[in-house]
């Protein structure tokens, strides 16, 4: 990253770095390696380094979410070394089942903790690709609203690359980095960055979650919520209806969250690190978010390394964490992105908030999901998991549990407490089955 220099003409800056996409993909040598934190990615200068992919050789690209420009194929993993955290994409779970990209599993905190503490086995951040607006008339950017780690990657990385265009949002926070920061900036024109636009209708389960859930939350909480068709409801179900003072502090928003902030329901009236702002690393899901987050410093953007942090979470003595799984046991286990071994999606920040909701003085973390799925064949809810099951929340700092058939509440019990809790939960036509291998595993 360029050195911070306040002492320099914004407009001469900008002339002498703006380039082309080519010109900017051309700054990627062979076996450096490029990190792209956003899940908004700045996609013309990927497209131009994805069309040099004969004149380089073992470039890593690491990203949350990466798309697709032919680097997906095994022709070409000997130019490019593709690592994602997240497999949301379908082309991007058959390139991680065909062996042809790798996974990161991590969990959006101290994501470069290695290379911060020069352990051997860590590597230099060698560019940083990101999106930037135009410098306003005192030369800063604004990375928009979606932060994600951006603006604290750029401290890390020997060069800094951005597409620079006027759609992205004037955020407030930590969201800004100085024209003198970045090396090269390409001018594009993009639409503004939405992340889970309103759902056009909702399940029945949905609806029953959502009312369950509304029972756990208090006036004055401290909420965070997880990106997921069943978690992404709430806000927009009435899930926090008719409470007060409520707190966001989380790593991104699903629709109605911005909404609350319009009403007065979410006020950060007890916000602990942030008293009365509402705080995310990503923030706005519809066009009518953006316009009204822009400039309004009620909300502030931070890097996910602040937002995920389980000390920073902890922090808010009454946090409630939600976030979406894809299956628990009856011990409290839960397998939250992977089907077995196979990845369907990533982690993000799930743990963190586990954790930093575990540790807060009367904090609740709440894993959601339906009691059953595929159409209602299979339970999610399961006597064990088969061997080989990716599990990303130990049974050790289980919580609570709510399905669309109940909630169940684990901290402080038993296995055997535990597993009829969980039965009670579960949807009734497996019930039977779920008590008659419960017994097997933890009665005599």
């Amino acid at each position: 990253m360029g050195k911070l220099r306040l002492d320099v003409d914004p407009k001469l800056e900008l002339d002498r770095k703006l380039m082309s996409a080519d010109q900017a993909a051309s700054l990627v040598k062979s076996g450096e390696q490029v990190w792209i934190p956003s899940s908004h990615a700045p996609v013309t200068i990927l497209a131009a380094l994805a069309a040099r992919g004969s004149q380089v050789r073992n470039v890593t690209l690491r990203s949350t979410i990466l798309p697709d420009f032919g680097w997906f194929k095994r022709e070409a993993m000997e130019s490019f070394d593709v690592q994602i955290q997240y497999a949301v994409q379908p082309d991007a779970r058959q390139a991680l089942a065909d062996r042809v990209i790798d996974f990161h599993p991590y969990s959006m905190i101290m994501q470069h903790k290695a290379a911060d503490i020069g352990r051997e086995e860590s590597r230099p951040l060698d560019k940083l690709f990101i999106i930037v607006s135009p410098p306003d008339e005192h030369g800063w950017c604004c990375v928009g609203n979606a932060c994600w780690d951006a603006v604290s990657s750029a401290k890390r990385a020997s060069m800094v690359v951005a597409e620079m265009s006027e759609s992205v949002v004037r955020t407030c926070g930590d969201s800004w980095l100085h024209i003198s920061q970045i090396d090269a900036l390409v001018r594009v024109d993009r639409p503004r960055a939405l992340l889970a636009p309103l759902p056009a209708e909702f399940e029945a389960c949905d609806r029953a979650i959502a009312a369950n859930v509304k029972t756990l939350i208090r006036d004055g909480a401290t909420i965070q919520i997880g990106l997921g068709s069943h978690t992404g409801s709430l806000p927009l179900l009435g899930a926090f209806d008719e409470r007060n003072d409520l707190t966001y502090f989380g790593e991104l928003t699903v629709p109605g969250l911005v909404d609350l902030a319009r009403r007065g329901v979410i006020n950060g009236k007890y916000g602990a690190l942030h008293p009365n702002k509402f705080v995310a690393s990503h923030i706005g899901n519809s066009l009518e978010d953006l316009d009204y987050i822009e400039r309004n410093p009620a909300f502030e953007l931070h890097s996910y390394e602040h937002t995920n942090d389980p000390r920073s979470v902890a922090a808010h003595d009454d946090v409630v964490a939600m976030n979406g799984a894809l299956m628990v046991d009856l011990t409290g286990q839960v397998g939250v992105y992977a089907l077995g071994p196979n990845v369907y999606t990533g982690l993000g920040g799930h743990l963190g908030f586990a954790m930093g909701a575990y540790l807060a003085k009367r904090g609740r973390y709440i894993t959601i999901l339906p009691a059953s799925a595929r159409g209602g064949k299979v339970s999610t809810i399961v006597p064990s998991f088969e061997k080989g099951q990716i599990i990303s929340i130990p049974r050790e700092i289980a919580d609570t549990v709510v399905t669309d058939h109940g909630i169940a509440k684990l901290l402080g019990r038993s296995v055997r407490e535990r597993a009829l809790a969980m039965i009670e939960c579960a949807a009734p036509e497996f019930r039977d089955e779920l008590r008659f291998q419960a017994k097997k595993l933890y009665w005599p």
